[in-house]
């Protein structure tokens, strides 16, 4: 055998170990590719109800902020109608305090007078 015969053998040989190592690291990396695929197949299929599920919780909070608007708003215009029957009584109140006070001083005061006048007359009288 000559030398060329040698090392073309080797090379031969090379190129076929090369070959199934190739072969060998495909499969695995493919091997790998499909693993990850399941893991993400598996990961998707665990996320989907929690998706559906916090869908389903946004709709209800969605509602219920609707509803707690609604309420508050129903809230605040009772508040307000509360303040202006408030306003309105606390108005007749003044109203009929100023109506007694402008009354009952008038007549308290003719009261004082005709006090005064009585007393002076008697005064009078008792000193003749």
């Amino acid at each position: 055998m000559d030398t060329i015969e040698i090392l073309t053998v080797i090379l031969l040989i090379s190129a076929s170990a090369l070959s199934l190592a190739l072969i060998y690291f495909v499969y695995k990396f493919v091997k790998s590719v499909r693993s990850i695929g399941t893991a993400i197949k598996a990961l998707s299929d665990k996320l989907t109800p929690i998706l559906k599920s916090t869908f389903v919780f946004l709709e209800k909070l969605t509602r219920i902020t609707d509803e707690v608007e609604s309420q508050l708003q129903i809230s605040k215009s009772v508040v307000s109608d509360i303040r202006d029957h408030t306003d309105k009584i606390l108005n007749v109140e003044t109203k009929i305090r100023n109506g007694i006070s402008d009354a009952a001083v008038p007549l308290l005061n003719n009261f004082r007078a005709i006090r005064k006048g009585i007393g002076s007359f008697w005064k009078t009288l008792k000193s003749k």
